[in-house]
């Protein structure tokens, strides 16, 4: 199959699933790039579609990436023009590649816990890239998950995936209504770590041996109270400068990173 046209109804349905309500509505949602396809794949994501046009692409690896799908029964690979695919892309400059893909059905009932699990709770948080940023560094730090609580976002916002570098499909990603999360964080014995200016215990000087769970509020007003109050443990962030706080990105890579340092010794 081949799209010339970008009135296409392939491309038109491209841009509205850069939708929230479209990607909920149809249980699907699209990557873009080289790197970030790979990584959903590999993670046995349920990619049905490839879309390419490889005039737009930049190397061999994206060429001898489409070779090695040719013989995929499971997917179909249909070729864009370069205007109907600059009309599908979100992107600056694109690769030529646009995946869709169906989300996969995670749920906490599935999570796979050990004695010293952390868990990544995020309440509130609005930017994508702030959101593909965490997902990066909860990834590198060993989180065996993240939860996503009262977010404007979800994990499958174009810029998200694109912040998160594909890392996205390297986690589960789960969103959790606050009391049954509440109340699964308890049943589990996670010791619940909230981040907050109003206390005087720094995040280093903290111990975190057994299950952890680490609770991140949005970048405009923090945490809830909600959260606030049912917290374990507050810890801060100490500031020395002018400064009265850090991006949301960096304080949960400070702290993920001091929970996995103390886990790993």
């Amino acid at each position: 199959m081949y799209i010339e046209s970008p009135q296409n109804t392939h491309v038109k349905n491209l841009v509205k699933l850069r939708d929230r309500k479209h990607r909920n509505r149809q249980d699907k949602f699209i990557i873009e790039g080289l790197r970030e396809i790979e990584h959903a794949i590999e993670s046995d994501y349920p990619v049905i579609t490839l879309y390419y046009c490889p005039e737009l692409f930049p190397s061999e690896l994206h060429a001898q990436f489409l070779e090695r799908l040719q013989n995929d029964s499971q997917l179909q690979l249909i070729r864009m023009h370069s205007s109907a695919f600059s009309k599908s892309s979100y992107r600056e400059g694109p690769d030529g590649l646009i995946a869709l893909s169906e989300a996969k059905d995670i749920s906490l009932s599935t999570l796979k816990l050990k004695e010293d699990s952390t868990i990544l709770v995020l309440e509130g948080i609005e930017k994508p890239g702030n959101l593909g940023a965490i997902i990066r560094s909860a990834e590198g730090a060993g989180v065996d998950a993240i939860l996503m609580n009262n977010c404007l976002l979800d994990a499958y916002n174009p810029n998200a995936i694109r912040a998160s570098q594909g890392i996205v499909f390297r986690l589960p990603i789960i969103h959790v209504e606050s009391d049954y999360l509440c109340q699964w964080l308890k049943d589990h014995q996670f010791m619940s770590v909230a981040t907050t200016p109003n206390t005087d215990n720094c995040y280093s000087k903290q111990s975190y041996t057994h299950r952890t769970a680490l609770l991140m509020g949005s970048e405009s007003h923090g945490l809830s109270e909600k959260w606030l109050n049912q917290a374990d443990i507050l810890i801060n962030i100490p500031m020395k400068g002018y400064a009265d706080s850090l991006n949301v990105s960096v304080a949960t890579a400070i702290c993920l990173y001091e929970i996995n340092r103390q886990k790993s010794l």
